[in-house]
């Protein structure tokens, strides 16, 4: 018993990422097709979105503890369960990390702005493919790794899980100080100047330097290609910076 119950988990969570990963495949296959370019959805660096591998997660649990409960209540808890999570989340990313990261307000029927009818008819599409499909055919494949291979998976998984999370956690509260002190700048009246306009300033030259952007703004384009709509918050500070750095910055962010 001791040995199984390890396993059992283990095999939950690497449900949980292989689900994680089709949700990054989903969403970035959604946006791209939405925006006419690429796109590399979801909080962190790599292909997975943490909120489907949490979502399938529940799905499985619910299939598998609360199976014996009428029709009815079975499927009005599966089918709610996304719509719930995906409100939670939105809660707490607006607490602790200050980010609206969706904003279903000119959706009808929505509730803050979090959730609405139509994503929510979405979610309850994937939860019977989850439930029906492909939560049976991915726990067969999972059992068939055997315990080498689930422990191995697991471990690299949930160190990389660890490492981005880190990362991204930091990438966000970088947006969030640089946006703090643009805001500042804006409301001084001042401008925010790089080395490159020093020297041109200077020498009334140095075009030619003006090729990349600044490290500090390079970082901030990890989380609004992750979330679209920190786009109008870093445009709405856009007075403060050179006519280059705006340029460059539209081309990078994309409309």
């Amino acid at each position: 018993m001791y040995q199984a119950l390890p396993d059992e988990l283990l095999k939950y969570f690497l449900y949980f990422s292989f689900s994680a990963f089709l949700g990054w495949i989903l969403e970035s296959t959604y946006r791209s097709i939405k925006e006419k370019h690429l796109a590399n959805a979801g909080f962190l660096s790599g292909p997975f979105v943490p909120i489907y591998g949490f979502g399938a997660l529940i799905i499985a649990i619910i299939g598998r503890f609360l199976g014996n409960l009428s029709p009815v209540l079975f499927w009005t808890g599966l089918i709610l369960s996304p719509t719930i999570l995906e409100y939670l989340v939105a809660v707490l990313m607006e607490t602790f990390f200050g980010l609206t990261l969706w904003d279903y307000r000119h959706e009808i029927l929505n509730l803050q702005g979090r959730i609405c009818l139509k994503f929510s008819i979405y979610w309850a599409i994937l939860v019977v493919f989850a439930n029906k499909i492909l939560e049976p055919w991915a726990f067969s494949k999972i059992a068939s790794l055997g315990p080498y291979l689930t422990h191995f998976f697991s471990g690299v998984l949930l160190m990389y899980f660890i490492m981005d999370t880190i990362h991204s956690v930091r990438a966000v509260f970088n947006f969030k100080a640089v946006m703090a002190d643009l805001q500042k700048l804006l409301e001084s009246g001042g401008k925010f100047l790089t080395s490159f306009d020093l020297i041109s300033n200077a020498l009334g030259t140095a075009e030619g330097l003006k090729q990349k952007l600044p490290q500090e703004l390079n970082r901030l384009l990890k989380p609004i290609r992750a979330f679209p709509v920190l786009r109008e918050e870093l445009r709405s500070r856009f007075s403060v910076f050179p006519e280059w750095i705006r340029e460059q910055l539209e081309k990078r962010m994309g409309k």
